[in-house]
């Protein structure tokens, strides 16, 4: 799976470090805040998949991981007074907090915190261990730990699921919090538990025969336009989505005999669709993509992680608007295919995730009452690509003759 929500972990304490520190083994992007600051938080011995950020910035992502002592939840709820459309990952525990009893009448400590938080899905998850155990790094064929997932929102729970799958984690839901959700509140039966989802024989024999002749070979494959894509979207007034694609790109990956395979493209951003002629007309205007100044985007590979099988994650140079800014593009290579004849075809999925503010881009954005933004600052943009091998360049023939 690829990552196209943004995500945040608040909190620097030990289990928002190691939670950090597992989106950085992984390169998930996150932003990492603390209410003191972005600089007290060090970074430096993490990927570029993890971006220091101020708790307000850090608050505006899809899904946020509170990793705050409990009794600092309802003071962080108050800063907004409507959380709609984001999810809560409250990681927090009540246990052997002072008059709990007390404070909670009754509730479980994850539902007297979501009313902190009116219009969020609120997620139970990451509490159950201890931060040491999070913290484990454990050999693929060793297993993988198991995270419960409870929500009263179901779509909410599948969502931080598949992050705990993309962490490392083997996710179990357990239902509603008043249902399953009980057995990971503090004390409960599934609090502490030491327990591992171990590979079946299946799965092990699955990933050793997928990955036999998909290897991309040395030389140089182009990316083929026609069978590729480049799509983006955007949050719109808080509710909804503008999507768009650019029709004009081209580009290439060049494998050496030995050493990391690297990518160049470029993106003619006047090619911007978005089935919407006076929007696409505004996208290519100064304040948006300035399409006359600074008429493409170019992306150039830096380095490269591997995460998992098939899966990496390509660190990249990205210039929009002469602006360049380093970043972590997560993809899935999908194998090689003979082609039809006109030589072998490499698949490709991936997405970056990218701050329009970091390039300039409708810097005076109107503000929606309650001081909301009428557009996101996050632009998730997915590329799917085919890339065709170029024939091996001739090495002569018997006919030809040495010059006298």
């Amino acid at each position: 799976m690829t990552s196209t929500l943004q995500y945040a972990v608040v909190g620097t304490g030990t289990v928002g470090t190691v939670l950090a520190q597992r989106f950085s083994d992984h390169h998930v992007p996150a932003l990492w805040a603390n209410t003191r600051g972005p600089e007290t938080i060090d970074v430096t011995e993490l990927s570029a998949s993890i971006t220091s950020a101020t708790l307000d910035t850090a608050l505006d992502a899809d899904v946020i991981i509170l990793a705050i002592p409990f009794f600092q939840v309802r003071e962080l709820g108050g800063r907004r007074p409507d959380w709609s459309g984001k999810i809560v990952v409250d990681a927090t525990n009540a246990f052997l907090v002072p008059n709990s009893e007390q404070i909670l009448a009754g509730r479980l400590s994850t539902e007297y915190n979501a009313e902190a938080f009116p219009g969020a899905a609120v997620v139970k998850s990451f509490n159950q261990t201890a931060a040491r155990q999070l913290a484990e790094k454990r050999p693929p064929e060793f297993g993988k730990r198991v995270v419960f997932v409870s929500s009263n929102d179901s779509a909410a729970s599948a969502t931080v699921a598949e992050l705990c799958t993309e962490l490392g984690f083997a996710p179990i839901e357990l239902g509603r919090l008043d249902e399953g959700g009980v057995l990971i509140q503090a004390r409960n039966a599934l609090v502490l538990r030491e327990l591992y989802e171990l590979p079946s024989e299946l799965e092990k024999n699955t990933q050793v025969t997928s990955a036999v002749g998909r290897d991309l070979t040395p030389g140089t494959w182009t990316i083929d336009p026609v069978h590729s894509s480049i799509t983006f979207s955007v949050r719109h007034l808080m509710v909804g989505r503008v999507r768009g694609r650019f029709g004009d790109f081209s580009g290439a990956i060049t494998v050496p005999e030995n050493g990391t395979p690297n990518i160049a493209a470029t993106i003619a951003v006047g090619s911007v669709d978005t089935g919407n002629p006076t929007r696409d007309e505004h996208l290519r205007a100064p304040d948006v993509f300035d399409a006359d100044d600074s008429p493409t985007a170019t992306l150039v590979s830096v380095d490269m992680h591997g995460t998992g099988q098939n899966d990496w994650v390509l660190i990249i140079d990205f210039t929009l608007r002469g602006i360049t800014k380093r970043l972590p593009l997560a993809f899935s290579f999908l194998g090689v295919s003979p082609g039809m004849g006109h030589g072998e075809v490499a698949g490709f999925e991936g997405v970056i995730q990218l701050k329009r503010s970091d390039f300039g881009v409708l810097t005076d954005t109107p503000m929606l009452a309650g001081g909301a933004p009428m557009l996101g600052d996050t632009v998730d943009v997915t590329v799917c690509l085919e890339a065709v091998k170029a024939p091996a360049a001739p090495t002569g023939s018997e006919g030809d003759a040495a010059p006298a």
